[in-house]
């Protein structure tokens, strides 16, 4: 795979990306794209690169970036760990304009790829931007109040939305953006959290944490505005999902024993579609699968790239 960084902005912001190759591409083909897209506290080296890996097997282009607020990427001047899954849909619809535009990409023929969180914001970017033809939703949710709460328990639910008053009140009238753990607020986080900071961000690549601390200078995972944790709860995608055929497709996949995301948020999002769509079950939970080379990752790719070319 070949590999170039790139530099667009996003509402005034400076965003960092790649654009990943086919081996064999040409100079002068334009060729269908992929942008693939992070999920909570996700980074472009993670897995937006773990799907541009496969998928430029497939022949396409592919572009993943690090949302604002996690570095290489800018963030907002004098809080740069604020972030809301809105201000991530500006940046993959910033996003698609940029790639649409690169030499390499054909426009009209480009999908996202939305991994967790993502892809709830994935389904808000392809309603927005009608150049969108295709988009994967993975490990995703489409009620956001609803996937809280329904991980948290009403005790825990309740007791977080108090704090979120609280920090939000603290940030309205002191400037302070309320730095949190990103764990904090998240729902049945414990066991696939730890997995995922300890066996995928830490070791992929040579190791995520090393690159961190090395290059950026801040822990992983870093803290972050608990205004993110606000966001996840208004957010919701029921009312969108309906409204994108004719002009882009919905594949959703999904962990069948996922305990991040519990799969009524996979049989909501397919239900409200409308076709063309698809419904695929991962044989696993959320994100213990998602190594190169494991067959369940590469049976996901397989069922999108049929997908997409049917789609795009």
């Amino acid at each position: 795979m070949q590999q170039r960084e790139v530099i667009f902005y996003s509402e005034g912001t400076k965003m960092v990306g790649t654009i990943y190759l086919p081996d064999d591409y040409k100079n002068g083909e334009k060729r269908p794209g992929i942008i693939a897209n992070s999920g909570w506290t996700g980074l472009n080296k993670v897995y937006p690169a773990m799907f541009a890996r496969q998928m430029t097997k497939f022949g396409y282009v592919c572009m993943g970036f690090d949302y604002r607020g996690f570095k290489p990427s800018g963030g907002i001047s004098g809080m740069d760990k604020y972030t809301t899954l809105e201000m991530e849909v500006d940046d993959v619809n910033n996003a698609v304009t940029f790639f649409k535009h690169q030499p390499e990409v054909d426009p009209n023929h480009i999908a996202l790829i939305g991994w967790g969180v993502g892809g709830a914001v994935c389904v808000n970017a392809a309603y927005r931007d009608k150049t969108v033809k295709a988009v994967a939703t993975l490990n995703s949710f489409t009620d956001g109040r609803r996937w809280m709460r329904m991980g948290m328990g009403n005790d825990k639910f309740y007791k977080m939305l108090r704090t979120l008053e609280e920090d939000k009140y603290k940030r309205v009238s002191t400037g302070d953006p309320v730095l949190r753990h990103p764990y904090e607020f998240y729902p049945n986080i414990d066991e696939s959290g730890d997995f995922y900071t300890d066996h995928t961000l830490k070791e992929l690549n040579g190791g995520l944490e090393e690159s961190i601390g090395g290059d950026y200078q801040e822990p992983f995972p870093t803290p972050m505005s608990s205004v993110i944790a606000e966001s996840f709860v208004r957010f919701n995608v029921q009312d969108i999902l309906p409204k994108l055929a004719p002009d882009c497709a919905v594949f959703v996949g999904h962990g069948k024993y996922n305990e991040l995301h519990d799969r009524e948020e996979a049989e909501d999002a397919y239900k409200l579609a409308n076709e063309p769509k698809a419904l695929y079950y991962v044989e696993g939970k959320h994100n213990e699968w998602m190594f190169d080379g494991d067959p369940k990752l590469e049976g996901l790719c397989q069922a999108m790239n049929d997908f997409f070319q049917a789609h795009i």
